[in-house]
């Protein structure tokens, strides 16, 4: 090896440590491009080594042939998070070894030369994982503040590339459950002309047998009243209308609910609820949105990158 200064961050992520990793500028090291069959789900790896030239450029070996400085960057992304012992490395790739020493094969299985499902759920999981490990590698580093545009770059990069990969998993996802909404409709189609048939039980309850038994409670509370006039002995417990022989019998049961008298006042009396809080400034927020002047309310405005 040449100076160990090339080498630290290989060194660094073979240890398990969460360095950051940038599109297109590798590092010094051993690794392994990790590829899966999208039919079948098998996985393999062929080797790759980057090494620093005497004028600071970075050579790159993928499988057994040196490749260009840009084939070396193109494939960085994909092999940054897969670092390997030179040991290891050194198996495979002076031995033309048909598997690492984990198990993992080194070439692909018989017949799985078809291009990558991009819609397959594997695929995007293993293209979104590698491209997250590098956005968290700068999100989680305080140190990593942008100071230069190539900095500025890479991360534009990341974000570009997990915005497209986003979409594309979103894509995914509405493709796989389309079929499961579609027999939801189906569903609710079948049964909504039975629920809504059977739901005549609550006019039922509401306009028929509600009136009756406030009517029957009332003449009962009548009958109390005349029978305390009269000096007869109340009973312990009063009768409570019911009405049905099967099942549970129905009765009357209190409901407490609000009416708003003085607007004002309840609204004073809630006015430091989150809630309360919440409604307001999203009121707020849309009619600042559409050029109206609200009282007690300074218009925010700040960019943010799109």
């Amino acid at each position: 090896m040449s100076d160990p200064r090339y080498w630290a961050w290989w060194s660094d992520k073979l240890k398990g440590v969460n360095v950051p990793a940038s599109e297109g500028t590798p590092y010094a090291g051993f690794y392994r491009a990790v590829r899966k069959s999208t039919y079948g789900g098998t996985k393999w790896a062929i080797p790759v080594a980057y090494w620093p030239g005497e004028n600071g450029e970075m050579h790159c070996r993928e499988g057994f042939q040196d490749v260009s400085d840009v084939r070396g960057q193109d494939i960085w992304v994909n092999v940054c998070n897969n670092p390997v012992t030179e040991q290891w490395y050194r198996e495979v790739a002076e031995n033309d070894a048909p598997e690492w020493p984990d198990g993992m094969a080194t070439t692909a299985p018989r017949g799985d030369n078809r291009p990558p499902d991009e819609t397959d759920f594997d695929y995007l999981k293993g293209k979104i994982e590698e491209a997250a490990l590098e956005a968290r590698g700068w999100l989680d580093n305080d140190a990593n503040a942008i100071r230069e545009q190539v900095q500025a770059d890479q991360v534009s990069n990341i974000a570009d590339r997990l915005t497209e990969l986003w979409k594309k998993a979103e894509e995914a996802r509405k493709a796989e459950r389309k079929p499961h909404d579609e027999a939801l409709i189906l569903i609710q189609r079948k049964w909504s002309p039975l629920l809504l048939m059977a739901e005549s039980y609550k006019n039922l309850k509401f306009k028929l047998l509600t009136p009756w038994q406030l009517a029957q409670k009332k003449a009962l509370e009548d009958e109390a009243r005349a029978a305390v006039a009269a000096g007869e002995t109340m009973p312990e417990t009063t009768r409570r209308p019911r009405a049905g022989t099967r099942g549970r019998a129905m009765s009357l049961k209190s409901f407490k609910s609000a009416e708003i008298i003085d607007y004002e006042a309840c609204l004073a009396f809630f006015k430091d609820s989150q809630d309360v809080r919440g409604t307001v400034q999203d009121l707020a927020n849309k009619a600042v949105r559409a050029g109206i002047t609200v009282p007690g309310v300074k218009m925010l405005e700040e960019q943010r990158t799109v």
